[in-house]
């Protein structure tokens, strides 16, 4: 096993030292293993420490409680080593800790040699990030940005790969600052997941500035991703949702517009006043099909509702994800169905769910690869592709 970890940086923490014993066997080199997280998080704090396996005496809710009250290095990347039958909500909680990787009891030498290998490309993609703002810019320059929707009738069609790897690729072709990403899905959003971002404030902090907000208060509340993308992370708990309500929403929504030239918005799966909001604002959407008859059904009662509406369809592109399943759809009989041409298709690749997992967007971290090449068409018909909405539909109120 080579890495650049396997020698140094590298710190095992659990109150078993039988464990600790075991688990140092399966590094090169000489490995940090102690029973102390404090001392872990000490050598953190110090950069002698690049990443850090809690063990299994942590995978649990009062273990995850106990690593919060530590103040970690942020730049740490954080694995946890936990049994396969590892509660649901322990997962959640881990998550929210601040874990980039879960790995099965007992360890074994290849899931420690592709937890490393995970972890240095995390921080090689970090490297090229710079920090994120900590105070408003002397001046905010005016422009006159498009608001690419990215939606989905049902929930787990992939639109929020959809929409990351489409913001990522915008951001690498536009100039740097200039293209920006938002977590709409106020409950349940994974952008900052996704791109494995760890944001210090949310659309509640810009939201809580209620009509005092600004485009110079808001440059604060955005979170940097190392390609350039600005985020503004949805609220942490679903709980928050709530103190972002529709106007304020679209408040941040309009300020955005006038901050960057492309603004890619992740949205809940939910036809509701929200959703709605926003699109009355897009000047193109990205609605997302995936392969299933289920997902078809409510793509086309969607699309009606938004024919009823009047919501100008040169606006719409459809595209279909999965699009080389095994489900024997046929593109055409969907097209007819949803009395919509597909505009892009995305195929299934065991290479998707890997890049997921590793919070890079497959665009970066295999670029070659035939779905990389399919989000790539993507992007280039948002930037080619001017669908505006009528100014009558702008101004036209649906809720």
């Amino acid at each position: 096993m080579s890495n650049r970890f396997a020698s140094e940086g590298v710190a095992i923490v659990d109150g078993d030292e039988g464990f600790l014993a075991e688990s140092k066997q399966l590094f090169e080199g000489d490995v940090f293993a102690t029973t102390s997280a404090q001392e872990a998080v000490d050598l953190a704090s110090r950069s002698e420490v690049e990443v850090i396996f809690w063990g299994p005496s942590f995978a649990t809710s009062p273990g995850l409680l106990s690593i919060e009250t530590y103040d970690i290095n942020p730049d740490v990347v954080m694995v946890l080593v936990a049994p396969v039958d590892i509660d649901n909500d322990v997962l959640r909680r881990a998550i929210r800790t601040g874990f980039r990787d879960i790995v099965e009891e007992p360890l074994k030498p290849d899931a420690v040699s592709s937890a490393l290998d995970q972890a240095s490309r995390l921080m090689k993609h970090r490297a090229s990030a710079t920090p994120s703002a900590t105070a408003p810019p002397e001046r905010i320059t005016r422009r006159d940005g498009k608001l690419i929707t990215v939606m989905a009738a049902k929930g787990g069609s992939g639109k929020t790969v959809v929409a990351t790897n489409v913001a990522t690729l915008l951001a690498r072709w536009s100039e740097p600052g200039t293209v920006a990403m938002v977590d709409a899905n106020l409950q349940f959003g994974d952008v900052a997941l996704v791109l494995q971002v760890d944001p210090k404030q949310t659309i509640v902090n810009a939201a809580k500035e209620g009509e005092g907000l600004d485009a110079a208060f808001l440059a604060t509340v955005l979170t940097d991703h190392p390609s350039g993308l600005k985020i503004m992370a949805a609220p942490l708990e679903p709980a928050f949702a709530d103190e972002v309500p529709t106007p304020t929403l679209t408040h941040i929504l309009d300020l955005m517009k006038g901050m960057f030239d492309y603004v890619v918005v992740d949205t809940a799966p939910a036809l509701d006043d929200r959703l709605l909001a926003v699109l009355e604002r897009s000047e193109q959407v990205l609605f997302v099909v995936d392969m299933d008859l289920p997902s078809i059904k409510n793509a086309k009662l969607a699309l009606e509702t938004l024919r009823i509406l009047n919501f100008p369809s040169n606006a719409i592109r459809i595209v279909l994800n999965r699009s080389n399943s095994k489900a024997r759809l046929d593109m055409g009989e969907i097209e007819r169905s949803l009395r919509f041409e597909i505009s892009g298709s995305i195929p299934s690749d065991g290479l998707m769910p890997a890049s997921i997992n590793e919070g890079v967007p497959i665009v970066d971290g295999h670029p070659k690869s035939k779905p990389a090449k399919a989000f790539e068409d993507i992007a280039k018909l948002v930037l080619s592709t001017e669908a505006p909405v009528s100014d009558n539909n702008r101004k036209r109120r649906w809720f």
